[in-house]
């Protein structure tokens, strides 16, 4: 299966480009595989299953299963509660219905493709998609091209009519999660694009690769929009047991610092580091 998506995403048999589009896919591969990992530890925390059943489970000792994903189980859960407030700006909210407008004409469940033709409506990612010369007529025509109908059972078993993916809401709650992890007030197009152009299954992903886009030209173009945002901290006294803070955000409250050469990083902004590296390009095209 992934030498199949190394050879589609490569549309050739040049052995250093199916190299490097190997090394792309191998990394995306394993992005995805951690996170499938730390959900269901979640899951299994939840459930009030001992750190040392988990780590016999991973075939690591407990200690070593709590110290690599206890605290990002507790950054994820304040992650989680500030997505649930986060506000959506009014441009994002008018390319929505937009992206409705555009499922209800395929009589379908609203898909990651119909969020690509609401977003060509207003905003930032509108402009980032005029740059690269994607129209809705073109994204329309792609769609026709790739997805057929499909019926699927909803959660109450109500037959659905699918065009695509039918994933909008999942992509929805991707970009909430984004904003709140950069520390911003608001989730914006820009956010839902960037989520858009990061999920190599998606309906969406596949239209922009059959436009030949740049997926990496749009991570590169939107991190100017969606940087992490540098917030004041009142101190109020000392910390408890230390004085130390994170030398980027300065927070003291989110658990263990790691400790480098004179200098402190927290959970969340080793999270949003690895974000950005994860982002950046390596010269290949991986439309």
């Amino acid at each position: 299966m992934l030498v199949e998506i190394v050879q589609e995403r490569a549309a050739g048999d040049d052995p250093l480009v199916l190299l490097e589009t190997a090394i792309v896919v191998a990394a995306e591969t394993r992005g995805a595989a951690e996170d499938l990992i730390e959900h269901y530890v979640g899951a299994a925390r939840a459930a009030n299953v001992s750190w040392t059943l988990i780590g016999e489970r991973l075939g690591v000792s407990k200690q070593a299963a709590r110290q690599k994903f206890a605290h990002r189980l507790e950054v994820s859960d304040v992650i989680g509660d500030a997505a649930e407030a986060m506000v959506m700006a009014p441009r994002l909210s008018a390319c929505l219905q937009a992206a409705k407008a555009a499922a209800d004409a395929d009589d379908s469940v609203p898909g990651t493709q119909h969020l690509l033709l609401g977003l060509l409506h207003v905003g930032g990612a509108a402009g980032v998609l005029d740059r690269l010369g994607v129209t809705r007529e073109k994204v329309r025509q792609a769609n026709a091209r790739l997805f057929e109908p499909a019926l699927i059972a909803d959660e109450n078993g109500q037959q659905r009519r699918v065009v695509g993916d039918g994933e909008a809401e999942q992509a929805l709650t991707s970009a909430r999660r984004l904003a709140a992890r950069r520390g911003q007030s608001q989730f914006r197009t820009e956010h839902l694009l960037f989520c858009l152009a990061s999920d190599p299954g998606s309906a969406a992903y596949r239209v922009l690769g059959e436009l030949d886009v740049e997926v990496t030209r749009i991570k590169k173009e939107l991190q100017e929009w969606i940087a992490p945002v540098q917030r004041r901290h009142r101190r109020i006294g000392k910390a408890r047991g230390t004085n130390r803070a994170c030398s980027f955000c300065g927070c003291k409250d989110l658990g263990p610092l790691v400790a480098g050469p004179g200098v402190w990083i927290c959970g969340s902004c080793a999270q949003a580091a690895i974000e950005i590296l994860r982002a950046e390009p390596r010269g290949l095209h991986a439309g």
